[in-house]
């Protein structure tokens, strides 16, 4: 089985990718990884990135309008040169890309393609905290050249960064059916994780017993995550805009995403009483 594991970045991605490799662990898969066995993993293990676990051998995949390639980090990428070989020899895939006719194509080579949704006031706020990490002040200073701290960052990006959601989130939907997408929500995932983690479970075609499924639970609960990635995970919440963002700011993100935010049914108010689901039919 090849999976190939998608969101906007700040999703809960790595949440959902430790998910996945642990179900395929647990499974009768056999994990493979296309990185493991470049030349330059090898060296990739001096480098001084221990932004997450195992970050170095994460299958990343960039896909451009007319070109793909392999990444460690955003510090190492060179091009996918075969792709289908790419794919055979990579169980579980990463990828931040947006839709596009190059990426519905190498899409739909995967068996499985699994999407994160998380809300985009959350998103815009856990970015903003990130980009002052140790991790990207040090690798991409370049994000916060003109800012101070994350407030700032969050005023003067907030429209770019709900932009990119409603291109992104937009771009998946719009190809549910035909690449047959499995929609994971990070609110539905903190709600009730059982209850997801089995609807996973069910699109992958895997069986587990309640032991291995219990076992799974306790290695990606946030704490147990957050020993071994303490720049990354900051605190796994959700609803925190409520709090965090002023009116203004609300205003704006409403201006942008109202349509997608009411089609996912996330809330338009600072009352957060109901959680996100998909619509039976997507326009």
């Amino acid at each position: 089985m090849h999976i190939l594991k998608a969101g906007v970045i700040k999703s809960g991605n790595f949440w959902l990718h430790t998910i996945l490799h642990n179900i395929i662990d647990y499974s009768d898969f056999e994990y493979k990884s296309f990185i493991e066995n470049q030349p330059i993993y090898e060296l990739a293990k001096t480098w001084d990135i221990n932004q997450l676990k195992g970050q170095i051998s994460i299958n990343c995949l960039d896909i451009t309008k007319n070109a793909a390639f392999y990444r460690i980090s955003n510090i190492f990428r060179y091009p996918v040169d075969d792709m289908d070989d790419y794919i055979n020899s990579s169980t579980l895939v990463w990828s931040h890309s947006q839709m596009s006719s190059n990426a519905l194509t190498i899409m739909q080579k995967f068996d499985k393609v699994i999407y994160i949704i998380r809300d985009p006031r959350d998103v815009s706020i856990s970015w903003s905290n990130f980009v002052f990490t140790p991790y990207v002040r040090r690798y991409f200073p370049f994000f916060t050249v003109d800012e101070t701290d994350p407030e700032t960052y969050l005023n003067n990006n907030l429209k770019t960064i709900v932009s990119d959601w409603m291109n992104h989130v937009g771009g998946y939907l719009k190809h549910q059916k035909y690449l047959h997408i499995h929609f994971v929500f990070y609110e539905r995932l903190l709600d009730n994780f059982d209850r997801e983690l089995e609807k996973i479970l069910e699109y992958l075609e895997i069986d587990l017993d309640e032991k291995a499924k219990g076992e799974i639970q306790e290695k990606v609960s946030f704490n147990y995550m957050k020993k071994d990635s303490q720049n990354h995970l900051i605190k796994g919440k959700l609803g925190q805009w409520v709090e965090i963002l002023t009116d203004a700011q609300k205003e704006k993100v409403l201006e942008i995403t109202t349509p997608l935010l009411k089609l996912l049914n996330y809330p338009l108010n600072n009352q957060i009483d109901s959680l996100p689901e998909l619509p039976e039919k997507i326009p």
